[in-house]
This record gives C-alpha cells, structure tokens and sequence, in this order.
C-alpha cells in the first residue's frame, strides 16, 4: 500500500494529489552495459500499511512552527546539472567543499584534508559505490561539523586507501578489499577511467593513496543500509547556539534539494507545491530509518509492477531494473512516482544512430548513459531528473516529495493528464 499526501497545510483535504510518471525510451544498442552490483542488503520491518504512525499524523510542520530553516547556494551553480552540486561546510575547523550524493550516506574525506587532527584509527570502516565498483578503506571517526547556523557532531570516514573492487562483498570481505579481488582500472574507456562519483579523477591503478588530491563527499541519502545519525544533516545539535534536533519544536528535520541550493530544515513555505509520497520504514542496525521510495514501472506498455526510485545527485547516468522484465533495443521503460494516476507524463527519447546508453537529445533529464541494474524492480535516475524537478526528504515523518519545475525544456517532455 502507497499513502501520499500533498504537503502543507494550505492544501484542502480530501483532494487526490499529483502522481507522476516517467517514461524512458531507450535507443538501438551495439552491445548491453555491464549490470551493475547489487546495493547492500539492509534488514526491513515488514509492513501491509503506511510505515509509521508519524506519516499518517501528518507532517512537521503541521504542528510545528519550523522556523529553524537555512538556505545555502550551491558552492558553484548549476548548470543543467552536468557536474555534481557542492556545498561549503566546515569540519573540525576546516573550511571543506563537498559533494552532495543522495546515492550514499554519511561524510568522507580524504585524511591529508586534516594535517592538525589526531585520529584514533580504531574502527576500520569502508563505503562502497556499487555504480563504479570503487571502494573507499578508512576509519570511522566522530567530528565536529557545521554549516550555516547549524552545528552538528557526525560520524565521518576518514580515508586513506581507495581501491578498484568490482565484487566487493561487504558481508563476506569485512571493510578491505582483497587482493584476489582487486582491479586494474574502473569503469575503464580508452579514454581513460571515470571517477567514482563524479567526485574524483583516478588513474589506472587498482590502489592507491589518497593524501592528494584532498576530496570531500557528503552522502545525505536514505534506505542506503545505514542509520539516520550517520547522515551528518540530520544529526544536529544546535542552530544559532541553541539546541536544534529532530524534536525541537521550531525544527523540522529533512532537506530539499533545489536548482538554486539546498535548504537544511523543512517548513510549509519551503515544501509548498511538493507532492509526496511516505516511505516505508526499516530497521538498520536497531534504529529507524526510511526505505527507497515506492514506483511503478513497466516496459513496453506492460503489465505494471511495483519497485523504488533513487534520484541520485552523485551520478549523471541511470539504471534501470532488467529484471524481471528484461529490456534492451528500443525499449521504452514508463515509471510512476509516486503511483499510478499519472498527473505528470515524463518522456525520455535515445538518440538514434548512436551507441546504446549515449544520449544526445534536447531533453534536459536525459542521463549520459542507460546502464542495467542487476537490483529487481529498480531504478536510479540519476541527477539529471533535477533539470524539472526539486525533490525534498522528510526524516520525522518519513515522506519524499517531488516538486515539478516546469523550466525550459521541460514542458515538451512533461505532460499533465486530467
């Protein structure tokens, strides 16, 4: 069962709210990409209803006068979402520029960023990006952090190593990869290897050092197998000096993610015009969090099934599910988020005449690259759906929502159905 709701007050009740769907039609191919790794397995609370009684209470800011709101613009701004979005913060005294990934979760940075830290290097720890097979080694360490107003104490691995690991098995491997496991190169062209998550160049070593060049990764995604306070945005403690956590009453805790910048705490001007849908809840390691939000896809005008999204700002390519319903040339692939009654028609045309997976097309969500995702019923859009829509996370209640833009470009590829 999907619960959805509009967000904000404001809005009459009793109203059936937006859904939106997303059609991908895929081009004539030379030869299929390799799929990608399966995501990390992550222990679920099975439920027939909505997740959580908070999601159908309503929202925060119901209740709440969620005044503790920031604005921060993008490091450097946006231009249609080619590179991926950065944004200044400060950890344990250092100005730091960061990739913002809703692929991940948790802060990663190179230890070289830190030349007056003492670390414990106790807890060996790793983050994996199964899109890219790179594997970031390190140590879990707790830091002082702070953006804007906000001041947090957060989790961060500080990494030493990174290396190659197309069949890393966290379960099995532990937090290094082995030797026997090791590669030469990533994600490898002739034209040499593509960074991780767009936030690095590597070379064709299978491991190196990473004293330089000094990198920073922000993973502020959810239903990544990780729990809630290893994201550093909804681990604060205060805002302007005064205490500010998930359940201060002038805080709403949760994002949103627009073209301009990111605003940390959520209100009902900041999400008005959001459509949303409620994730269902999970238990990772003995604490909540949320799962991947719900869709519906199929393709080839098929039967439709039930699967999840993940709008990715660390990669500007896509994966899609191929099973159980495989795809290939010429396919189209339609998804409805956050269900079936499909207010919002999303078409993705390929290019014709190119190689599978390479797009060059005027519309402005068109990933780089189609790849296969091995995960059943899955779908990574990678960041360029944020050409024509903002999205927005609430962490309290467990809701996503996506706001369409209507930019240049968009409206030939975004119909409204009555």
């Amino acid at each position: 069962m999907i619960c959805y709701r509009q967000g904000g007050s404001k809005q009459p009740t009793g109203i059936k709210f937006p859904w939106f769907a997303i059609t991908f039609s895929l081009a004539s191919a030379v030869a299929l990409p390799d799929a990608s790794l399966p995501e990390r397995q992550i222990t679920r609370v099975s439920s027939t209803a909505c997740p959580s009684p908070t999601t159908t209470q309503g929202f925060q800011w119901d209740k709440k006068s969620c005044t503790n709101t920031y604005f921060a613009p993008w490091a450097f701004p946006i231009d249609k979402w080619v590179d991926p979005p950065k944004l200044n913060i400060t950890v344990a005294g250092v100005p730091i520029t960061a990739t913002v990934d809703t692929g991940s979760t948790g802060l990663v940075a190179s230890m070289g960023l830190f030349p007056n830290v003492t670390f414990t290097k106790t807890i060996p720890t790793h983050i994996f990006y199964s899109s890219s097979h790179w594997l970031e080694e390190g140590y879990e360490e707790w830091i002082d952090m702070s953006f804007g107003p906000y001041a947090m104490r957060t989790k961060i691995l500080v990494k030493d190593k990174e290396v190659c690991c197309p069949t890393f098995d966290g379960t099995t491997d532990g937090h290094r990869c082995p030797t026997s496991k090791t590669a030469r190169g990533c994600n490898c062209t002739p034209g040499g290897c593509k960074v991780k998550r767009d936030g690095e160049d590597h070379d064709s070593t299978s491991k190196r050092d990473v004293g330089l060049p000094h990198v920073a990764y922000m993973g502020i995604g959810f239903g990544r197998g990780d729990p809630q306070n290893a994201n550093p945005f909804l681990d604060t403690l205060t805002f302007n000096g005064k205490p500010s956590n998930g359940s201060s009453a002038n805080y709403c805790q949760g994002y949103a993610i627009t073209h301009d910048g990111l605003y940390l705490g959520l209100n009902e001007t900041i999400t008005e015009n959001f459509a949303w849908t409620a994730l269902p809840q999970q238990d990772v390691g003995g604490t909540r969090d949320w799962d991947t939000p719900p869709m519906i896809y199929r393709v080839n005008s098929g039967s439709n099934r039930n699967g999840t999204i993940l709008v990715d700002t660390g990669i500007p390519n896509s994966y899609f599910t191929s099973s159980p319903v495989s795809w290939g040339n010429g396919s189209t692939f339609e998804i409805s988020v956050p269900g079936t009654s499909e207010l919002y028609k999303i078409k993705y045309e390929m290019t014709k005449g190119v190689n599978f997976g390479v797009v060059g097309d005027p519309n402005p969500m068109q990933p780089n690259t189609f790849g296969i995702s091995s995960k059943a019923g899955y779908v990574n859009t990678g960041r360029k759906l944020l050409n024509c829509f903002d999205i927005a996370y609430d962490s309290i209640g467990g809701n996503f929502g996506y706001r369409y833009l209507n930019a240049t470009g968009c409206s030939e590829y975004v119909t409204t159905s009555s």
